[in-house]
This record gives C-alpha cells, sequence and structure tokens, in this order.
C-alpha cells in the first residue's frame, strides 16, 4: 500500500446493559456471549494491528450479574478484553454518579465524555477525548452523552443539581481548543455517542465543516441499520443492543489529502460461526453466574402462563401483572409502572428470585400522589404523544386494572374509566408512582414537577423499597398473570416500532 495510505479498523458495540452469558439457540449453538465479542475483538486485532474496540456507552444495567455487583463486575468482565475506549452512557449514572467515577478509574480503558460537566465551573466529569497514534495517523474519540441523563441525576439530590449536559457542538470547540493548546492535532474525528439514532442524524446535520467530523458511531436508541448513512459528509453507524452484534468499520486514511477515501462496513453476528469464545473471559462469566444461581434461585411464584413483556410504547402482560400487584399490595386506587423500567422481554411460569430481579431491578421507593380526574386524562393523553407510542422515547405506563383506557390515535379522542365508570374531571384517585417519574413528572406525566412536588399534603410515601413489596406479594400470592385483558385499548393507525409489535402479535 502508498506509505500515504493507512487502512483502520474500528470494532464497535453499544448498550450491552449487562448481557455476558448469552443464550443458547434450538440448533444448541451460543450466541451473544461477551467471551465470542473478546475472542473476535482478539482474532481482528491479531489479523490487523490497527484495529481499535470502542463501545458507545450502556454497558451497565441489564443482568443481575451487573447489578448485583453495581456495574463493578461488568467492569471486571470488561478489563478481561481489549477495549481501547468506552463512552459513558445514562445507564453508567444508575448506581450515582461518584459510583461511577470510582468504576471509570477500575476501568482499563478509557470511559469518555465531553459534555456530562460541573454546571459552575464547566469542568469534565470524565475524560473529555480519548486519541490513538495508527501508523503515524491521530485518531481522536470525543464522548457525547444524551440530556436525558439529567433527568436521572435529579434522584441524587444535592450533586445532581451542580451538574447539567452541555451543548455538544461547543463542547467538541473546547475539546479541539484543549488539544491545540497542547500542539496535538487529529487526522480522523470520531464521535462516541450516547444520544440516539435520530439524535446522531441530526447533530451530524448541525455540524460545521470547520469542525472535521468524519464518523459519528452511537448508541441509545438501540438501532440496527442496513448501511451505514452518511449525512452532511459524515458517516453515521450504530449496531443494534445486547450483542447481538458487532460493527465492523473498514477504512483506508490518505495523509496525503487529509481524508477518509474509502470504507466498508457490516454488522458481524456475534455467534460460534462468526466468533471464536476466549476462554479466560467465559471463566469469570461463569463464576459470577455460578454466584447469582446459588444467591437467587430462590422460587418466588408460578403464573398461569409465560407472560410477554415485549415493546416500549405498548401494554404487556408483565406490565399488567406489576401494575396490578403494586395496586393491591399498596392499597391505591391506581399504579402507573413505567415501561423503561421493566428490564424483561419476558417472564416464564417460574418466577425465580434471579428472573424477578432482572425484571425489575429497581428499589427505589414508590410514593402516592392525590390526583384529579382531570390531570390524569392530561397525563395519558400526554403519554398517547407518536415519541411515545410510534418511538418508544419518553415514558409509556402499565396502569393497574381499575382503570381503562380506550385511545383512539387518529380521531385523538381519548375515554377513561375507573371503576366501570366514566372517570369525572374532579374524581380523586390516589395514584402510586415511582420515585423517578414523580421527580421528572414532566417527562412521563407532562406535569410540572416543582408544582406537583410543592403541594406536600397530596404526597406520601407508599413503599421504600420497590422491589421488596413486589417480592414479597408476588411470594404470598400464586397463579397470578394472563393474556392481554381491555385496559388498554389504542386504535388507528399506530406506525414506526408498534408495527413491530402488531407483527410479533400476530405471529404468535
Amino acid at each position: 500500500m502508498n506509505d500515504d495510505l493507512v487502512r483502520i479498523t474500528i470494532l464497535h458495540s453499544n448498550d450491552i446493559h449487562g448481557k455476558f452469558t448469552g443464550e443458547t439457540g434450538d440448533d444448541g449453538k451460543l450466541r451473544g456471549s461477551m467471551a465470542q465479542v473478546a475472542g473476535l475483538v482478539a482474532q481482528t486485532k491479531k489479523d490487523n494491528p490497527n484495529t481499535i474496540y470502542c463501545i458507545a456507552g450502556d454497558v451497565f444495567q441489564g443482568s443481575l450479574i451487573d447489578s448485583d455487583y453495581q456495574g463493578l463486575s461488568t467492569i471486571d468482565i470488561l478489563n478481561l478484553i481489549d477495549i481501547d475506549v468506552m463512552s459513558l452512557g445514562n445507564h453508567e449514572l444508575d448506581y450515582g454518579i461518584s459510583h461511577m467515577l470510582f468504576a471509570g478509574r477500575y476501568a482499563n480503558f478509557d470511559v469518555i465524555n465531553a459534555n456530562f460537566i460541573v454546571k459552575s465551573n464547566r469542568k469534565h466529569l470524565f475524560k473529555p477525548y480519548y486519541m490513538v497514534d495508527i501508523d503515524g495517523t491521530i485518531v481522536l474519540f470525543i464522548g457525547l452523552l444524551t440530556e436525558s441523563v439529567i433527568e436521572q441525576t435529579q434522584a441524587e439530590g444535592l450533586v445532581g443539581r451542580y451538574v447539567t449536559v452541555a451543548d455538544a457542538k461547543d463542547e467538541i470547540r473546547r475539546t479541539y481548543g484543549k488539544l491545540r493548546k497542547k500542539g496535538r492535532k487529529a487526522d480522523v474525528v470520531v464521535l462516541l455517542t450516547h444520544i440516539g439514532w435520530e439524535a446522531d442524524l441530526e447533530l451530524a446535520r448541525s455540524l460545521e465543516k470547520e469542525l472535521d467530523v468524519d464518523i459519528i458511531i452511537g448508541g441509545h436508541s438501540h438501532t440496527y441499520i442496513d448501511e451505514p448513512v452518511i449525512e452532511n459528509g459524515i458517516l453515521v453507524l450504530q449496531c443494534g443492543f445486547e450483542n447481538t452484534h458487532i460493527g465492523k468499520l473498514e477504512f483506508v486514511y490518505n495523509k496525503a489529502t487529509d481524508a477518509v477515501e474509502e470504507y466498508s462496513w457490516e454488522m458481524i453476528p456475534v455467534d460460534e460461526d462468526h466468533c471464536p469464545s476466549d476462554m479466560y473471559v467465559s471463566a469469570m462469566i461463569n463464576s459470577y453466574e455460578y454466584e447469582i444461581e446459588n444467591k437467587y434461585s430462590k422460587l418466588i411464584t408460578t403464573l398461569k402462563m409465560p407472560l410477554d413483556n415485549y415493546g416500549r410504547g405498548n401494554p404487556t402482560e408483565v406490565g399488567q401483572l406489576f401494575a396490578d400487584a403494586f395496586a393491591d399490595a399498596l392499597g391505591v386506587d391506581v399504579m402507573a409502572v413505567a415501561a423503561s423500567s421493566l428490564r424483561c422481554y419476558s417472564l416464564d411460569t417460574d418466577i425465580t428470585l434471579e428472573g424477578l430481579k432482572e425484571a425489575y431491578p429497581y428499589n427505589g421507593k414508590i410514593y402516592t400522589v392525590t390526583i384529579s380526574g382531570e390531570r390524569l386524562k392530561k397525563g395519558i393523553m400526554y403519554m398517547m404523544r407518536p415519541e411515545v407510542l410510534e418511538q418508544w422515547q419518553d415514558a409509556f405506563f402499565h396502569y393497574s386494572k381499575r382503570l381503562k383506557i380506550d385511545f383512539d390515535y387518529d380521531s385523538k379522542e381519548l375515554n377513561v374509566e375507573f371503576d366501570g365508570e366514566p372517570l369525572e374531571d374532579d374524581q380523586m384517585l390516589q395514584m402510586g408512582m415511582q420515585e423517578y417519574y414523580l421527580i421528572n413528572a414532566a417527562l412521563g406525566f407532562g406535569i410540572n414537577p416543582e408544582e406537583l412536588l410543592a403541594n406536600k399534603d397530596i404526597i406520601s410515601v407508599a413503599s421504600a423499597d420497590a422491589f421488596q413489596t413486589l417480592e414479597d406479594y408476588l411470594y404470598q400470592h400464586k397463579d397470578l398473570g394472563g393474556p392481554m385483558d381491555d385496559r388498554c385499548i389504542i386504535r388507528g393507525n399506530v406506525g414506526g416500532l408498534a408495527l413491530e409489535v402488531k407483527k410479533r402479535r400476530e405471529e404468535n
């Protein structure tokens, strides 16, 4: 190859969410194991030393191996893999800002972020960038995080009020300025983001040519793509979620023209046919799995049937069960459970402590809020936006069975009943709310949280530990669960991701 041409490979993952063990298919073959990811990374780097492996956020939250050790087990596993750099994801902050600062120090690879900063002095909480020299070509990675992380940090109280998410372009410019002061310049610029696919495309469109960004590798929206999108001359990539695939970008950088001249990209399935397995990573995963199985093998309850929980903008069988369980256990009129807080795709008939903990890993408080029928209907109407139903953004809520919702997406007509009668505007109900969604009431209900929290008389703590409440109730009750009922009917032409749910239900 011409001395001016440097061939570089970037392997990339995103949204691993604690999925380390993989699953064995009907063909008896293992898929989605982190040991297979490690094997592919090692093999690729052996074949081409000019290889970088990066992760675009959210390695935490999604399995007991992760949550029981608050992510430190995850870092243990990742430390055995030849990772070059990872950007901060919103779920990296699930265990607290200070905890993630420690976890970042514990990692043997750089965890970067440029726009999650201290409000008062704009200091970065994490290293904003990572640079690597590939045969004389300097590749710069800048980490960027979604603004929605601020909703999480509000629950941290004092510390959460001192941080903010700054404008991405401002922080890119500030990073360039810091590098110039050090006399350093990048040849290839990669934004390693955790803001979602549509936000990545919007960011690419907004970037001025002088910022000289070449590639955006993203996460957060769990998006699969057929091929890279070139937006404003910038290559935009994402690679699904939960270790089903690894993205592989190969490109040639021309030193003479200072340009990326040719590229190829593919999604490589993480399975036995494409990935050798790393025995050391496999051994560590097995050791954690053994500990979890011993600790959480207790049988909690037996359901009438396996329950489905597919989708983030639609009612599900698991959502019905959990909303009813909380409502009955706490004695509230209505319980609202956010779909995003249920971290499983299904539940088997036998629910162990491990299965329940993976399905609902949060132990925050449940509050009782006195709410009018008018306010509740406005909140339900706010939930019926395209962003929620079609794109699975913000928050969809599963409601307990005494409340019935009938919504026509085309006409925007909403009918709500409570105990079989139309819900009146002046009717007052006791509603259970998860702590996160009380603090961030604007996110899920379109309610000003300051206005809601100011009226202390309408709020009380119904449960200090949501998970313990759920566990105790299910342990005391058997043969729960069942098929979808009519408590939440959404009619009309709902598109987007909702079509995936419709197709899945028709197939089943």
